[in-house]
């Protein structure tokens, strides 16, 4: 019999993990339309005993259909077998050997056993999370702050450029809790505040203590405490990657070339430093203000875990974000979540990797990701308009399915971050496109993450204009309620926090965007008509919210609307 079927599956993360000790998810790829259904049969390695489950399908891309499946077990140990009935009836076993036809005799995949550390600890809370990003500097200058004399502040209405500093500060941002709060948001992201000479301070000088512009330890247990009482959690960015070049150890190999003893932390070519051009390696290309730690080095991987464990024990920081984090040393990062993990279990640490995040998202390394991925696939559609709507969708699975569970849930969303150009700039300050992409945002997998000021519209084209002073203004305040009520709403109803999400691929054809999200009995839709004609939806449904004035018996052309039915 010929062979009609494509099939693939890897016995390994992402297509194999656990979801705790004693149960496994598996994902199976499939021709488009090949397979009618398909079935597992799975139990321990040293069992007789055979169990069966069933795959659902989940999702699909350019040209494979996905399956899934949760086995539970009462062991960790796993051997599977996949069964596939064509469309045409016919049955095919897909194991470790390829596909067979005897579901007796063909070589299971195994997953020897699920360790402790395979599987992630207490992040329940990440699922009613909701990200809010600050670059201090440009935030809020708390009232009576003092000018400080070194530094000429720039108007907070100026434009931005590489060297200005415009003067906000920590308890500028503690001021400014209350908006937080009313805005719905729970997780508070902080770019660096360390001594630094620069305003964005990924050029650190001291890593233990914070930049005197921006204020002092007892302003950040402040900030912290008053987060705490308004049940949110403040998340620190860590900079293992490289340092200022003013940074004592850089310094150290400066003044004292290849006989300093932390000429190993760095990585410097011939002796002794140049810096112009430099002859180290740096951030960058060829950035000599950012010199690239060597964090392999055990004495670096000590200093900088002490750097993780200091900023928790003494100010209850609730988790780190990872600058450059694909640069640095896997076995590090192991190290780094085991210490940061014992100190605080439900500690959240998200990896910045613009690319697949895969080889960090085992469970042992970091919770999550930023994720850039699918902020591009939005993008594609939105702003370079280069997918059908079809293919948005198709990507838009891609990515929800590449990796496990648990680091889909804990990876933070993104229109727009300090390195990105405004996201109401990219859309050419069109208003209606970037309330459906907030739409989206807010009603998709993951930590939905408002890049400061994108929430009244702010605009900017990239580093530094991205980057100016927060607009308190109100120049939106639609756009503002806008997304409050989608926050609002997340928290209210649990399947568009923690609920699975299902694409319906067979509406995109009409330029439908249609998926849902459901949790036990509860499912909510989400529908998004790209199209020009108007979309019917259903007569008896109870609308939730609605890019329209009001709720009609059809969904206008570039509108969208979450409901759910009776």
């Amino acid at each position: 019999m010929n062979n009609p079927l494509w099939a693939r599956h890897d016995p390994w993360i992402p297509e194999a993990y656990p979801l705790n000790a004693h149960t496994l998810r598996v994902t199976l790829y499939i021709g488009k339309n090949a397979a009618k259904a398909v079935r597992v049969y799975y139990g321990d390695r040293y069992d007789k005993r055979i169990y069966r489950a069933a795959l659902a399908k989940v999702g699909q891309n350019a040209s494979e259909d996905i399956f899934q499946a949760t086995l539970p077990l009462h062991t960790g140990r796993f051997q599977y077998l996949f069964e596939i009935i064509t469309k045409e009836l016919q049955s095919w076993t897909f194991g470790a050997d390829g596909l067979g036809q005897d579901v007796d005799h063909d070589e299971p995949f195994q997953y020897a056993y699920i360790q402790p550390g395979e599987w992630s600890s207490d992040l329940s809370w990440i699922n009613q999370a909701v990200c809010y990003q600050i670059f201090p500097d440009r935030f809020f200058r708390h009232r009576g702050a003092r000018r400080p004399r070194h530094v000429t502040l720039s108007s907070w209405s100026s434009e931005p450029t590489p060297t200005s500093f415009f003067g906000g500060t920590l308890k500028g941002i503690e001021e400014k809790v209350d908006y937080l709060a009313d805005l719905g948001v729970n997780v508070v992201y902080l770019t660096p505040i360390f001594l630094s000479p620069s305003n964005h301070r990924y050029d650190i000088v001291d890593y233990f203590r914070i930049d005197p512009l921006l204020g002092t330890m007892a302003d950040l247990q402040s900030l912290v405490h008053k987060l705490h009482q308004h049940d949110m959690k403040l998340i620190l960015d860590a900079v293992f990657n490289h340092t200022s070049r003013e940074f004592f150890a850089f310094q150290d190999i400066v003044r004292n070339a290849s006989r300093s003893p932390f000429w190993d932390w760095y990585f410097v070519e011939g002796s002794p430093v140049q810096e112009d051009p430099p002859n180290y390696e740096t951030f960058g290309t060829h950035i000599a203000t950012m010199p690239k730690l060597n964090v392999s080095h055990p004495e670096v991987q000590r200093y900088l875990l002490n750097v993780g464990r200091y900023w928790i024990e003494h100010a209850d920081i609730d988790g780190w974000r990872l600058d450059v984090a694909n640069e640095v040393d896997h076995d590090f990062w192991r190290r780094f979540r085991q210490e940061m993990k014992s100190l605080k279990p439900g500690a959240l640490i998200i990896g910045e990797v613009w690319h697949d995040a895969t080889p960090w998202l085992s469970g042992d390394q970091f919770d999550g990701t930023m994720n850039y991925p699918w902020r591009h696939t939005l993008l594609d559609y939105f702003v370079e308009q280069r997918r059908s709507v079809s293919e948005l969708a198709q990507h838009l699975d891609r990515w929800q399915w590449k990796y496990p569970d648990n680091a889909t849930r804990a990876s933070w969303n993104l229109l727009g971050t300090h390195d990105t150009p405004r996201i109401l700039t990219l859309l050419k300050e069109d208003l209606s496109r970037l309330k459906l992409l907030f739409l989206i945002q807010m009603t998709w997998r993951g930590i939905p993450m408002i890049y400061y000021g994108d929430e009244w519209g702010m605009t900017g084209e990239g580093d530094p204009l991205c980057r100016g002073g927060m607009t308190w203004d109100a120049p939106n305040p639609d756009l503002f309620e806008f997304v409050k009520r989608l926050i609002l709403l997340r928290q209210q109803y649990r399947a568009l926090s923690a609920g699975d999400l299902h694409i319906h691929h067979e509406w995109t054809a009409h330029d439908i965007l249609e998926y849902e999200r459901t949790t036990g009995s509860q499912t909510v839709r989400i529908t998004i008509n790209f199209g020009q004609k108007a979309w019917g939806l259903p007569s008896n449904r109870q609308t939730l919210f609605s890019t329209m004035d009001q709720a009609r018996p059809y969904l206008a052309p570039w509108h969208g609307e979450i409901w759910i039915l009776p």
